[in-house]
């Protein structure tokens, strides 16, 4: 949490205190990278609130026990998972922000980001 709200802070630094044609290459990449951050760690948290709201509302059942190894694994994996699916999401706004600075966002880019994204988490949730 408070990565994210140093992320923040340093965007609206970034947003406020500089221009584009001042910044460079340079300060456009950090742009890109502070957007990048600050989305995906806002996917994160979202994520694992979901988790924790999901695991309190679920009810266990017979077989089930806290402590098992088997369970353990499961849920390790199903945290890489969802730290990589997102890492693939928070790519959106950098896609759209690139391809809308260059004139050239219409519907059938959003069609194509969209397409791109889910064989990404396709992908993601059969290799992991």
């Amino acid at each position: 949490m408070g990565g994210l709200i140093v992320l923040v802070l340093g965007l609206l630094a970034m947003l406020n205190l500089t221009n584009p044609l001042s910044a460079g290459v340079f300060g456009v990449l950090v742009m890109m990278g502070l957007i990048y951050g600050v989305t995906w760690l806002t996917l994160l948290i979202v994520i694992r609130l979901s988790e924790i709201v999901y695991g309190a509302l679920r009810s266990p059942t017979k077989t089930e026990t806290a402590e098992t190894v088997v369970g353990q694994e499961k849920t390790r994996g199903a945290r890489k998972r969802s730290t990589l699916i997102a890492a693939a999401l928070s790519f959106v706004p950098i896609f759209i922000i690139s391809l809308n600075s260059i004139g050239s966002l219409s519907f059938r880019d959003i069609l194509l980001i969209t397409v791109i994204q889910i064989i990404a988490i396709f992908y993601i949730v059969k290799r992991v």
